[in-house]
């Protein structure tokens, strides 16, 4: 025969060392592990790189099975060095018939095949939440592509069969106490109330219905109260088949004893029906009695209800109303908890920013817990705690983390722990979050809006402004999802024609947020229309109050006179300005947004040095570190106060800074904004602002 050549000789060893056999079975075996480890992983609750380690493991693992192959060889000694080739053992196997050399080759590619076949399709998969994102990138289509869940449900709201208004309220707090128990069991899929209600006396049938809410049962009932009884009917229709799956009467005194028991019958009774169960601890969670005083239950159920709005009216009201509660029941913990809630939303949105606030949430979620361990409402108003007054994002975290582990599928809380990730800086993580939270309520607004706005700060201008559309097509009232159109239009694109149309739908709606951080006096200052701007902000001394800024009416007049290149007027009108903010500071020094608002007043009068120092005060109050989102504000306002002082090295770097992290400053908005005037000329600049 002819001298055998470098590579035969090469596949002949591979061959002989056994090699080819060893990356046959690797591949094959590791398949195997990898398909079932992506289909039960999930279920055992292990974290998502649990896989991706597995999947790093078996990739790695495989040079490693060539390299022992070639090297040592098994015996019944055990496993010994590989022995050289005896003479003419190479010839015979290039020498053997192809019949005989070919399967193992071909098997050795057939397992590496596998292999790499079992890697694709793992990292191939949708991660948790993103489901569907390349039809929808946003994340806000309107039904689920797939099939909904067997085990997901879609209770409507309760027709109130007494039919006088004074026994709407219970029927109200009987279907969204029964939501409460359901998003307890953590095998349930539960549509959040806020997507179910309007359905309420809707005229759709119950396939329409669940196609829409994604969801593959739907609960009905109804409701009947003449004095101190009670009458509930409940039936539970597979949507598909239009099939009752369970129905039900439940009727007795009116206690809340006997109202708790009917819902967690029912709730018991729908686990059973969609074939699945309850856990020890659910078990026990549903069985809890949170008060025996009927007149305190349905007063905590009212103020849930206004809870549920963020204006100051609402929340005051809402707080009256649980204080009533708590003085007829003082240890109803859940009571307890919605009432430390409040004082941190009070606290959040500027309405009370007093250290008596601060305390009095602090000391009802403890207090809480203490009533009753491991409250879901407890743990996540301790989270409302550390989050919202003291931006200890760690902390609130761990707390939301076990208001979850016993309220798997509450959307509220799942909207929480997205909001928390924000602030934090983690922009992915929270928007993970919001889209989850948009499943479970794919009927708001509020979910589809934070999508929009995560997607914002992220720069992700087009699944932003699909995401905002989505949430004003649901909510047409959301004044949020309204201003953030506007000014997602103006970051994207520079398009203030199409901003402004949004800003004018929201007056003409009444939605319109003259408090806001984008209204029209700044788009209009955009468009470089002074006297439009001017008018824009009427008679009334309506400021710009919001937790990013607070803009006097007088600061804004003096920035449009500057751009107007009056002068005279813009001086007399950053005065009083000043004057207002330096009231505000004595009054309050630790308030970041005020020294940002008195820096820009003073350098508009000129006093460049004490100007930068209270910009730089803001920005030391409330850096991005702490405050991810509020904190670019702080450095936004000081660079424009660096703008302002022709401190230009200094105004590049902030802005350079600004584009390189989320925040509400894009390529447009430097192109467009006179504040950025002085800036404009300079290399650097213009390397900022140039291309798409």
């Amino acid at each position: 025969m002819s001298e055998i050549s470098g590579y035969q000789r090469f596949f002949a060893e591979l061959k002989r060392r056994r090699v080819f056999r060893v990356m046959a079975v690797y591949g094959a075996v590791a398949f195997v592990i990898l398909q079932v480890a992506d289909i039960a992983l999930p279920g055992l609750g292990l974290p998502e790189w649990t896989i991706t380690l597995i999947l790093a493991l078996t990739i790695l693992g495989f040079p490693i099975a060539i390299v022992l192959a070639w090297a040592f060889d098994m015996t019944p000694e055990g496993m010994q060095r590989t022995d050289k080739a005896l003479p003419g053992e190479i010839t015979q196997i290039v020498d053997a018939p192809a019949g005989n050399r070919w399967p193992v080759g071909l098997a050795a590619a057939g397992g590496t095949a596998l292999l790499l076949v079992g890697a694709w399709l793992v990292l191939g998969r949708p991660a948790p939440g993103d489901a569907n994102l390349e039809a929808d990138p946003a994340g806000v289509a309107e039904a689920a592509a797939d099939a909904p869940a067997p085990a997901s449900i879609a209770v409507l709201p309760f027709t109130n069969l007494s039919g006088d208004d004074e026994t709407q309220p219970f029927v109200d707090g009987l279907h969204d106490d029964l939501l409460t128990q359901l998003s307890k069991i953590g095998a349930l899929t539960v549509i959040s109330r806020t997507s179910v209600q309007e359905y309420r006396n809707t005229t759709k049938n119950v396939r329409d219905i669940a196609d829409e809410l994604g969801v593959a049962t739907v609960l009905e009932g109804g409701v009947q109260r003449a004095g101190e009884q009670y009458r509930i009917n409940v039936q539970l229709i597979d949507a598909d088949t239009d099939a009752h799956l369970w129905a039900e009467q439940y009727s007795g005194e009116l206690t809340t004893a006997n109202i708790f028991d009917v819902q967690t019958r029912i709730a018991t009774s729908i686990t059973a029906a969609l074939e699945t169960s309850l856990t020890v601890g659910e078990r026990e969670s549903l069985e809890r009695l949170p008060t025996e005083d009927l007149e305190a239950y349905e007063l905590y159920q009212a103020a849930r209800e206004l809870s549920r709005a963020n204006g100051e009216a609402d929340l005051r009201a809402a707080d009256r109303q649980v204080s009533l509660a708590l003085e007829r029941d003082s240890s109803f913990a859940e009571a307890v908890a919605l009432k430390s809630v409040l004082a941190s939303l009070l606290y959040w949105y500027y309405y009370e920013r007093s250290d008596s606030v601060v305390a009095a949430a602090d000391e009802f979620s403890r207090k809480s817990l203490e009533l009753a361990p491991g409250l879901a409402e407890g743990h996540w108003a301790r989270g409302h705690f550390y989050y919202r007054t003291q931006l200890d994002y760690d902390r609130a975290t761990e707390q939301v983390e076990q208001a979850l582990r016993t309220r798997p599928g509450e959307a509220d809380i799942v909207g929480l722990a997205g909001d928390i990730l924000r602030r934090k800086g983690d922009m992915r993580g929270a928007l993970a979050r919001y889209r989850q939270a948009f499943e479970l309520a794919p009927r708001d607004g509020s979910a589809a809006t934070m999508i929009g706005q995560t997607l914002g700060l992220m720069r992700e201008y087009s699944e932003g402004a699909m995401a905002l559309r989505r949430a004003i097509e649901l909510d047409p009232g959301s004044r949020t999802a309204h201003y953030q159109l506007a000014r997602n239009r103006v970051l994207a694109e520079g398009d203030t024609a199409a901003a402004r149309l949004v800003l004018e739908e929201a007056i003409e709606l009444g939605t319109y947020y003259r408090r806001g951080e984008f209204r029209l006096p700044e788009l209009l200052m955009l468009e470089r229309n002074p006297d439009a701007a001017i008018a824009s902000l009427g008679e009334s001394a309506i400021d710009a109050d919001n937790q990013f800024t607070f803009t006097p009416r007088s600061l804004t007049i003096g920035l449009v006179l500057s751009l107007k290149g009056d002068t005279v007027a813009a001086r007399s009108a950053f005065d009083e300005a000043r004057v207002t903010l330096e009231a505000l500071v004595a009054e309050d020094p630790t308030e970041p947004r005020y020294r940002s608002a008195l820096g820009l007043a003073l350098a508009g009068l000129g006093r460049h040095e004490e100007a930068i120092l209270e910009g730089e005060e803001g920005l030391r109050l409330m850096p991005i570190e702490r405050e991810a989102w509020r904190g670019t504000y702080r450095l936004m306002q000081l660079t424009k106060i660096y703008a302002m002082t022709g401190r230009i090295d200094e105004a590049i770097a902030g802005l350079e800074r600004l584009l390189a992290v989320p925040s509400d400053l894009s390529k447009w908005s430097l192109r467009l904004d006179p504040s950025w005037d002085p800036l404009r000329g300079d290399p650097r600049f213009e390397a900022l602002v140039a291309g798409d």
